[in-house]
């Protein structure tokens, strides 16, 4: 049963991004979840880099990369364009170079671990009781857990 309602959590998840995007985020305020793999406001890019040597700003940058322009080589690999400053969203690459986006995703995150880490500190993660379908999936699943 419990697998069964995790899936349908994902599912959910799956048609609803944003909410994702918000209960991971939420996650992440409490527990540090997402690590290196958070996305940040371009706008707040300037605080990241207050006190920072201009040629470490712009190595991270040149090294960076934009997610929203790539093109696709004839072996299928993708080429992506350079980093947007002009882009809503930034993050951080495995190397600590920027890439800028308009989109957040983190759906490669979207698994059954981090469905029970929602569940397990639900009390932190606002987004889910502001609606009511997700609410009741995981009362369900809460509900299962105890059972």
């Amino acid at each position: 049963m419990k697998e069964s309602i995790i899936k349908q959590i994902i599912e959910f998840f799956k048609d609803n991004e944003d909410i994702f995007n918000s209960c991971m985020e939420e996650l992440d305020s409490y527990n540090g979840y997402l690590g290196e793999d958070r996305y940040y406001c371009m706008e707040d890019l300037d605080e990241f880099y207050n006190n920072t040597k201009p040629i470490d700003l712009l190595c991270r940058v040149f090294y960076g990369r934009d997610d929203d322009t790539w093109t696709t080589d004839a072996s299928g690999n993708k080429t992506y364009g350079e980093f947007n400053p002009n882009r809503t969203y930034f993050y951080y690459n495995g190397y600590g170079n920027l890439v800028s986006s308009d989109y957040k995703d983190y759906t490669g995150r979207l698994d059954h671990y981090a469905v029970e880490e929602m569940s397990e500190n639900r009390h932190y993660i606002s987004s889910i009781e502001d609606d009511e379908e997700l609410s009741a999936l995981f009362d369900a699943l809460e509900e299962d857990d105890d059972e």
